[in-house]
């Protein structure tokens, strides 16, 4: 028998680095100190705090490279917007300005990792970077050794799948499709009994006679028709459904 196990990270095991500035030469000096000291780097480039927000509404980041002047808002402004989403409260922040004395805001407002005062020695953001990323692919080990897994009996083989991957598992008839972030599994013969058995109760819950959801992957909750209610998953295109008879225990339990 076969074995497969998955092991990605959530968004991946590279490191996901937002580069901020408008001025391009300064842009190029940056990435190529990040591409020389790795190529597992994925370097997202904004010229601007609405191409940086575009950038987050779709990736999660890693590290933060902001330049403090910039043509819409200030490298700072971004850093206390960024600040105030729950998942980057401690994200690191690192300031490239021509400006010194927005040091004490950089660090007092935002607390940032570092600040460099432009013209800056490469090797001074060699070593932080280097710093830096040893630190969050450290932390992203431990995240991946202490997350939870189940196992799924497939057709010929065994599939390890991270629960926390799991957006919904959703019934037809005598099978499940186990619905994740990156791939879909088609488990034969399985009931929305047998799923829940294998599932963490304290983030899964069955909504409806053919699904269960996973609680911390909601994007979304909308009205469908009189009697039910759609989820939807970010960047997913497909939804799981609430029906009425589960709706009061749903909200209670997202809700609270």
């Amino acid at each position: 028998m076969k074995y497969l196990l998955l092991s990605k990270l959530i968004g991946g095991d590279k490191l996901n680095i937002s580069v901020v500035e408008d001025n391009k030469y300064e842009m190029n000096n940056i990435i190529n100190v990040l591409k020389s000291i790795s190529k597992e780097f994925n370097i997202y480039q904004a010229s601007t705090g609405e191409e940086c927000f575009k950038i987050l509404e779709k990736t999660d980041i890693d590290l933060f490279i902001l330049d403090i002047q910039l043509p819409d808002i200030s490298g700072l402004k971004i850093a206390e917007k960024i600040r105030n989403i729950s998942k980057y409260e401690l994200t690191y922040i690192i300031f490239i300005t021509t400006h010194i004395y927005f040091q004490l805001d950089a660090f007092k407002k935002v607390h940032c990792y570092d600040f460099l005062e432009k013209p800056y020695k490469k090797q001074e953001l060699v070593e932080i970077i280097k710093r830096l990323s040893n630190g969050i692919s450290k932390q992203k080990e431990q995240i991946k050794v202490n997350r939870q897994q189940i196992s799924l009996q497939m057709k010929n083989c065994i599939v390890k799948i991270y629960t926390d991957e799991i957006l919904f598992v959703e019934s037809n008839k005598r099978d499940c499709t186990v619905h994740t972030k990156n791939k879909e599994f088609l488990v034969k013969n399985t009931t929305v009994k047998k799923m829940l058995e294998l599932l963490p109760i304290e983030y899964f819950m069955q909504v409806h006679r053919s699904y269960i959801i996973n609680l911390e992957n909601i994007h979304e909750i909308g009205k469908y028709g009189k009697n039910s209610w759609a989820i939807y998953f970010k960047e997913y295109p497909l939804y799981a459904y609430v029906s009425n008879s589960y709706k009061n225990e749903f909200l209670d339990r997202f809700l609270g």
